[in-house]
């Protein structure tokens, strides 16, 4: 490993030794010296120009600490009368055009200004501004110019952090002001409402709207996608008033996006479940309490047990759910219900990816961390729109791109990142296994591989050459409507880099041959020896906060916790040695099936937590008799979902802002979650209701705090590490020191693991090549369904939006309902406009939306989004699903389209 050469300089009369290129502001915080900043933020690039930093070096003057790098033998002097002079002049120089009027001001003690200027001797003053000039265009974001100190960090977040060039600066000298876009509202700009500018504005030029004074700072992690932020919730009187980025966030290294950012407020809604709810004769719903509830429901899952078998129960977990939580549901499952019917949402993401590394690789999770993004000079983006899905990634990916990273990105959509590729190419949906097996052939046809890295780390090598064969790059074209050339440059590009990776997402796995395509992206990476080393790698982009976590804990009908088999007899042994009890070993039923049981009326009892399947899940109307179907049907969730309204008990259950535990994000960090208020009314944690309930049952888990009957996550993680061979390095302890650990972790003296797979040393053994065999599709576009629609999230909503719609961000451009996205060419032939009602179609159902006519769609392809319940786009989805994990088929609906006067 390369070291950096280390230099000496004298500073306040003490030799210092650091690394070349260390800047002064640095060591003196090293140190623990304070030096006072207004233009400086760690995230960004040192530019020198507040000047309130400035230090003196001998022989040089005066220079700003933030954008000075050490010379070697050099003397400074950091606090001599000269310096604080300087800095006091300075001081009142800024202060000249931004009067210290803080009593008042909105942001009042918050301000970075006043609380360097006071640290000077500057006495605050009594706000006495009359009527001010307030920009509130953007719902969020208000700009007050006669507050800037014209320090362009806003201007530089923008631009170095979230890449959206909007925010710049327009006059001279004391009129600079801060403006976006061509002086227009932030919106109509382009701002994505990241909420970055606030957060580095060091006075009130920047106000956020919906910040409200508070009295506690709670550090805690994101509950929306899979990136895993780290966020701080602002809270008063147990309440939420405002969240911003953590600094000392590991994923989003003080960053958010919009949903991180302002998508709170659900938190608080009035439409929030707070008493558990029994449907009565008539149909409605009762409030009871806690003991009527448990009751009902225990004996109800015990009769079922007994009438008909253990099997003729199921659980359905979430990713919603903390690790602790998803442990806790599928120990319930197995000890409590005596079965192995314990699913969770991955069945309708990412089960495909976790199935293909599991046997290709080793281990069922992404093989790289997000660092590696900045290390990769060749980027492969699949079937992922990271910019909308997972903005804070997808801003990183944007940055490495503007830095030089080569950028590959195969879609139909016409992404943003899509428009800054190197290369993209816009295939038909559908066409994923045509593409990638041309790729594949294209790397074995031109030599592109890594013969020695095939040789010492893979096996199948051969196997898959033959089955190739007949997927040349010429047939792919034809099937996937792009030239036979760009397929090759491809090839050729990934091949080429020294250290490339490829991401994918549910364009990949949200198919009938999803996993099959997973299977054929890790094969390029093993042919090409892109793996286990720093900037390469093959993984997915996780889609929901703790869809990975959910999985690692055994929410799974076939594996205990860290995938391991049901069917293996020391693994039996050992959880049935600590559960107390004798275990199932017949592989429970995944999701789709337990849905097929129920509609054939072998599945009685299901316990669905934090999941709207009657919303979310494809073919809705067979979702709909299914659980209509079950003799009884728990619901336990935050809201009022699709799936409550048909359920027979209702319990109310706990945001992530309310209770305790660890998630784990895309890149299998594992970083612990502290809950920031108590939950309304007399809602529980979902761990502390099914804990409650295995009690009610008969069962002591152990979980108890030891003082009262409260669910203590901690013991459940001590479990955990007990049982999970690759957690067992993982206690709380750890996590709070650390702020996060990545899994393989398997001992408390081990670090955790960046790259998995490092230097070809597989968890296999060695990496297995998997034939990638292409099967035709049964329903393409035809004469009366001729377009394609594929689905995915948009920027402001998660999934299906329970939590955004209840919150301001419904305020935005974009966000208030949902469209159908349309190429000009055809809206052109069907005489629609942007506004217009349109009628959209498949073998499986009809609903009406609004047509949105843009450029993002290619000619053919239309595009909506799942997050409505009045539209209800799932009924349009059929019941396709992937080969090996039933997976459901999201992206490839045919469909027409007919305006609706």
């Amino acid at each position: 490993m390369k070291t950096t050469p280390q230099i000496t300089a004298t500073i306040d009369g003490a030799q210092v030794e650091f690394p070349v290129g260390t800047t002064l502001l640095n060591i003196l915080r090293d140190m623990g010296k304070d030096v006072p900043t207004l233009c400086h933020s760690n995230r960004l690039k040192p530019v020198g120009q507040c000047r309130i930093c400035l230090v003196e070096e001998e022989g040089a003057g005066f220079v700003p600490a933030c954008a000075t790098q050490v010379k070697a033998g050099a003397r400074y002097f950091t606090d001599s009368e000269s310096v604080q002079k300087t800095r006091y002049h300075v001081m009142e120089m800024i202060l000249r055009t931004h009067p210290l009027r803080c009593r008042g001001c909105v942001v009042e003690g918050r301000c970075q200004l006043e609380s360097v200027a006071v640290k000077m001797g500057f006495t605050p003053l009594e706000n006495q501004q009359g009527t001010v000039e307030i920009d509130t265009r953007h719902p969020f974001i208000h700009i007050q110019n006669d507050l800037c100190v014209q320090c362009g960090l806003c201007v530089r977040a923008c631009t170095e952090i979230q890449g959206q060039n909007v925010l710049g600066m327009v006059g001279r000298g004391e009129g600079l002001r801060v403006v976006a876009g061509l002086d227009q509202s932030m919106q109509a700009a382009g701002c994505v409402s990241c909420g970055q500018c606030l957060f580095e504005c060091p006075t009130g030029a920047l106000q956020s709207a919906d910040v409200g004074r508070y009295d506690k700072v709670v550090s805690t992690i994101c509950g929306y996608c899979a990136v895993g932020c780290r966020l701080r919730a602002l809270v008063k009187d147990n309440r939420v008033v405002g969240m911003e980025p953590d600094p000392a966030g590991a994923a989003n290294r003080g960053h958010a996006c919009v949903k991180g950012r302002f998508g709170f407020h659900f938190t608080h809604s009035e439409q929030r479940l707070t008493m558990p709810l029994i449907r009565q004769p008539d149909g409605g719903f009762k409030e009871t309490g806690w003991d009527a509830a448990l009751d009902l429901v225990a004996k109800r899952f015990a009769q079922i047990g007994a009438d008909h078998g253990a099997d003729a129960l199921g659980v359905v977990s979430s990713a919603r759910c903390s690790n602790e939580e998803n442990f806790t549901l599928q120990k319930f499952a197995r000890v409590v219900l005596g079965t192995n019917n314990i699913d969770n949402c991955a069945r309708v993401c990412h089960s495909p990816s976790a199935f293909a590394l599991g046997e290709a690789l080793g281990t069922g999770a992404g093989t790289n961390s997000f660092e590696d993004i900045e290390r990769s000079d060749v980027l492969m983006l699949v079937g992922a729109n990271p910019t909308e899905a997972h903005p804070v990634l997808g801003a990183r990916i944007r940055q490495a791109v503007i830095k030089g990273c080569r950028l590959i990105v195969i879609d139909p959509r016409n992404t943003e990142l899509a428009r800054m590729a190197d290369v993209h190419i816009p295939l038909r949906p559908g066409a994923n296994i045509p593409l990638i097996n041309a790729l594949q052939s294209v790397l074995i046809e031109e030599k592109l591989y890594d013969a020695d890295f095939i040789q010492s780390h893979a096996e199948g090598f051969e196997a898959l050459k033959q089955a190739l064969t007949p997927y040349t790059a010429e047939w792919a074209a034809q099937q996937a409507g792009v030239s036979v050339q760009i397929i090759r440059d491809v090839a050729r590009l990934y091949a080429e880099g020294k250290a490339a990776q490829i991401l994918w997402g549910l364009g990949i796995t949200e198919s009938c041959q999803g996993t099959i395509a997973a299977f054929g992206l890790i094969n390029m990476a093993i042919m090409t020896g892109n793996l286990g080393r720093p900037g390469t790698g093959s993984s997915p982009i996780r889609g929901q906060n703790n869809v990975q976590g959910a999985c690692d804990m055994g929410a799974l009908p076939n594996v205990f916790s860290d995938y391991q088999s049901i069917a293996d007899p020391e693994v039996q042994r050992r959880h049935s040695a600590r559960w107390g009890k004798g275990l199932s070993t017949k592989i429970g039923l995944k999701m789709p099936e337990m849905l097929a049981a129920a509609r054939h009326g072998t599945l009685k009892g299901l316990y669905l937590v934090a999941q709207d399947p009657a919303q979310s899940d494809p073919d809705t109307n067979n979702v709909v008799n299914a659980f209509e179907n079950l003799d009884f049907l728990v619901v336990q969730d935050l809201f009022m979902t699709e799936s409550a309204k048909l359920a027979d008990v209702i319990l109310p259950g706990a945001s992530f802002l309310e209770k305790s535990g660890t998630f784990v994000n895309s890149d299998r960090r594992i970083q612990p979650l502290t809950q920031a208020v108590m939950p309304p009314g007399q809602a529980l944690s979902d761990g502390d209701i099914t804990n409650q309930l295995a009690r009610w049952m008969g069962y002591d888990f152990g979980f108890d705090n030891g003082v009262g009957t409260a669910f203590d996550p901690e013991r459940v993680m001590d479990e955990i590490a007990a049982l999970t061979p690759n957690w067992a390095g993982v206690n709380y302890q750890r996590l709070n020191a650390l702020g996060f650990l990545q899994w393989p972790c398997p001992d408390t003296d081990h670090p955790g693991t960046d790259i998995v797979h490092r230097d070809g040393q597989f968890l296999r053994g060695r990496a297995r090549l998997t034939p990638t065999q292409w099967r035709a599709r049964i329903d393409p576009c035809d004469e009366k369904y001729p377009f394609m629609l594929t689905t995915g999230r948009i920027l402001y909503h998660y999934n299906v939006g329970s939590m955004t719609r209840r919150t301001p961000i419904t305020r935005l451009d974009g966000a208030q309902q949902e469209r159908l996205r349309i190429h000009p060419s055809d809206a052109e032939r069907f005489h629609l406009s942007s506004g217009d009602r349109v009628a959209v179609s498949s073998a499986q159902g009809c609903v009406t939306v609004q047509a949105e006519v843009s450029d993002q769609t290619n000619p053919g392809v239309l595009f909506m989004a799942f997050h409505f319940p009045e539209t209800r786009t799932n009924l349009l989805i059929g019941s396709a699903a992937d080969d090996h994990t039933l997976c459901p088929e999201y992206k490839v609906t045919p469909v027409r389209i007919e305006k609706v006067d």
